[in-house]
């Protein structure tokens, strides 16, 4: 109770004091009325910056993605009468904010908290896009700001002077006197240049995709990443990573030890049986028939080693469909010493993988890990390597661009983020080039895939991943990486979707890193996420 009254007689005072300064300041202003005569004939303008703001960062359809809520700023004259409009408005911070600033006898700016009606003679209210939203949509991908308004990492740097050029300012210009006083009775002028931050850049993100992906994200991944890209030409919709972070609050985020201003969608990992796609196509492109059958038997031994599959007990008698469906490891060895090492480490060389994939000056999917031919003349070695173990690092990008070569009939496309620079208009100034789709997998092939990895939904490792509505075609991986964290070996989570199947529109890869098998920590999100782009972009088409 003593506190709140020490308080309040502090803000009297304070108010007292100001109020006092201010009245002794008009009082002076009548006594020396022919000085201030002969000052106001030499007046000129006091230019008050309410806000700045810089050029814009849209989604595929021109939605902004930056500058979505707004946050409210008034100007303020000190004179006596805006002290009791203040006082009774602003929160405690804000009043003894105001009342610093009042001391100068100059015009101020102040920054409210939260949406309040503040009517005064000499205050004006001013609504201005606030850069980052308190749930900012695609952080990883917007990036953030320095002090200084230069972009830090992501978009906001890849094109900071691009942006830096559409800079826009709201300024309030008071007349004042040769000592730089406000002329009592001249009105200020409002002075609004924000138009000019409509000039910016459109990426090919969805903003309706990437909350839906960021929802199914924050619901079920700790630390890993969603990516989803359109077919067929592998334009990214939504990049998630996690776990996430709020740009105005980066100071904070350094102190967590998760990371969250990693961008997981562009760094390597173990991919596990995910990879046996790339061998099943190289199976398929040797004119190998899919339906020879292989009696698995649960393990193999390849130069002393016994090699385990997904199903200890074995599998039985399977084919192509049944060896993706079930993710038989014994299946792909056999297969893998058949056809030979360097076949299947060239497909993999030409679906991207040990490739950087450049999204934006600056956003680079990392190039990976792939074992070199000589590596591979051990049988032990490719063993390993025909389901996705051993020396074998990829991104969850590079995955996104495997997954949607065979959405797109076998054809390979670099993702792709950006679309290209707006004018104020919107009009585009530039346009990035789209990437050459390059005919990598057969026609034939690719539609194997496709139904090789819907069998996995019906029937296989992916059931977890099937949504209630519509059809889905996917491929799971569970990567050992050979590292503890106390008593649990880490292993890597992966789901690698299609959706819909009857005609492909959009490859959907979960990952998932320290986790469990991809069907149990991945599955889930695919489902949701298949779901909602049927229920709000699909259902209607």
């Amino acid at each position: 109770m003593g506190d709140v009254m020490y308080k309040r007689v502090v803000i009297f005072f304070s108010m007292l004091m100001v109020a006092m300064g201010i009245a002794v300041y008009n009082t002076y202003k009548i006594s020396k009325g022919e000085m201030l005569c002969d000052a106001a004939a030499r007046q000129s303008s006091y230019k008050l910056k309410v806000a700045t703001m810089r050029g814009n960062i849209y989604d595929c359809q021109k939605r902004p993605l930056v500058g979505m809520e707004d946050e409210t700023y008034i100007s303020v004259t000190p004179e006596v009468d805006t002290l009791s409009v203040l006082s009774q408005i602003l929160s405690e911070d804000e009043r003894n904010l105001a009342f610093e600033e009042m001391k100068s006898g100059k015009p101020f700016v102040l920054k409210l908290s939260d949406e309040k009606q503040v009517i005064g003679k000499e205050i004006k209210t001013f609504k201005v896009p606030q850069r980052y939203a308190k749930e900012q949509i695609a952080p990883h991908i917007i990036g953030y700001l320095n002090s200084d308004m230069q972009g830090v990492c992501g978009i906001e740097k890849a094109f900071n002077d691009y942006l830096n050029s559409a800079k826009g300012n709201i300024f309030v210009k008071y007349k004042v006197d040769a000592l730089n006083r406000r002329i009592p009775g001249e009105k200020p002028t409002i002075e609004n240049t924000m138009y000019k931050c409509s000039k910016g850049i459109v990426l090919t993100i969805d903003r309706k995709i990437q909350r839906i992906a960021e929802a199914a994200a924050q619901k079920y991944i700790k630390k890993g990443a969603v990516i989803i890209t359109e077919t067929p030409n592998c334009e990214i919709r939504a990049c998630v990573s996690m776990p996430t972070f709020l740009p105005i609050n980066v100071a904070e985020v350094l102190k967590n030890e998760d990371s969250p201003l990693l961008n997981r969608a562009l760094l390597p990992y173990n991919i596990g049986s995910v990879f046996k796609l790339v061998t099943a196509a190289a199976i398929l492109q040797e004119n190998k028939s899919p339906n020879s059958i292989y009696d698995c038997t649960g393990s193999c031994e390849v130069d002393g080693h016994k090699f385990h599959c997904f199903n200890n007990r074995g599998h039985g008698p399977i084919d192509l469909e049944k060896a993706i469906a079930f993710s038989c490891n014994t299946y792909f060895i056999e297969k893998a010493l058949e056809i030979g090492g360097e076949k299947i480490l060239n497909l993999a060389k030409d679906l991207g993988f040990s490739k950087e994939i450049g999204l934006a000056p600056g956003i680079i999917s990392k190039a990976g890990v792939l074992p070199n031919v000589k590596d591979l003349e051990q049988s032990r070695a490719l063993a390993n390597f025909s389901f996705g173990q051993g020396k074998l690092l990829v991104t969850p990008m590079q995955v996104a661009a495997l997954t949607n070569t065979i959405a797109a009939e076998g054809f390979y496309c670099e993702p792709r983020l950006v679309e290209g620079l707006v004018n104020e208009g919107l009009r585009y100034v530039q346009k990035t080039a789209k990437p050459k789709p390059a005919r990598i997998l057969t026609a034939e092939c690719a539609k194997h895939l496709l139904e090789y990895m819907k069998a996995s939904v019906e029937y296989g490792t992916s059931k977890q991943g099937k949504p209630e509505t519509g059809t889905a075609a996917a491929k799971t991986g569970t990567a050992q990486t050979g590292i503890k964290s106390g008593e649990h070996s880490v292993v890597q989570a992966w789901y690698s979707g299609i959706f819909p199947t009857e005609k492909p529109k959009y490859s959907i890869v979960v990952f998932a890193e320290d986790a469990k098998g991809g069907g149990e920590s991945c599955g889930p999100a695919f489902k949701k996420i298949a779901e909602e782009i049927f229920v709000n972009l699909l259902k209607n088409e």
